[in-house]
């Protein structure tokens, strides 16, 4: 019997299980690099992976669902950076989120500049909005629905910018911009006058 369709894969039972799941995601980042995601089809994500057809659909429902399931956890991963790093007092608070995309810089760059930047915004945007409505604001006076927009915004365009430059780009560079352009901005406590 068929497992019912979700939006999260079914969690892996063994190990088996999740090394397909891990060579689904690998296959279709590196398609990421050479076209857009509505370019790229399941069998492709699967002749690239190695796997069968059936096997791609214990895991997933459709390649949109593979992404989805690669964008959430990479930027969960990131936002909680950044938030950390919102929260930092003292010089160069966005070092960490920007350490971070630099050691995955091959899947951030997929990710950010390929064919799927405009659903990655998306995606980015909706998790932003999750950890904002859970979590302390600095400034609560200010409407998440303006607030959440803006930041992740900023961040997603700095990130965006900086995978277009090449690999050589001075890292302290971008944190100097996350810096001033975003932690500065943003993240110092104001009162509304």
């Amino acid at each position: 019997m068929a497992r019912p369709r979700t939006t999260e894969p079914r969690q892996p039972d063994d190990a088996r299980a999740q090394r397909s799941i891990e060579a689904l995601k690998s296959a279709l980042l590196t398609l990421l690099e050479q076209k857009p995601i509505e370019q790229i089809t399941i069998k492709d994500i699967t002749d690239r992976a190695g796997l069968s057809y059936p096997t791609f659909f214990r895991r997933f429902a459709s390649k949109e669902e593979l992404f989805e399931h690669i964008a959430r956890e990479e930027v969960r991963a990131l936002l909680r950076i950044g938030q950390a790093a919102m929260t930092t007092r003292g010089a160069r608070a966005g070092a960490q989120l920007c350490g971070y995309v630099q050691s995955r810089r091959k899947l951030w760059s997929a990710l950010l500049t390929g064919g799927a930047s405009s659903a990655m915004r998306s995606e980015f945007m909706r998790v932003a909005r999750e950890i904002a409505e859970s979590g302390p604001r600095m400034n609560p006076w200010i409407p998440l629905d303006l607030a959440v927009p803006f930041v992740t915004s900023g961040i997603f365009e700095i990130l965006a910018w900086w995978m277009r430059r090449p690999e050589d780009y001075p890292v302290e560079h971008v944190v100097e911009m996350f810096d001033a352009l975003i932690v500065d901005v943003t993240a110092r406590p104001r009162k509304f006058v």
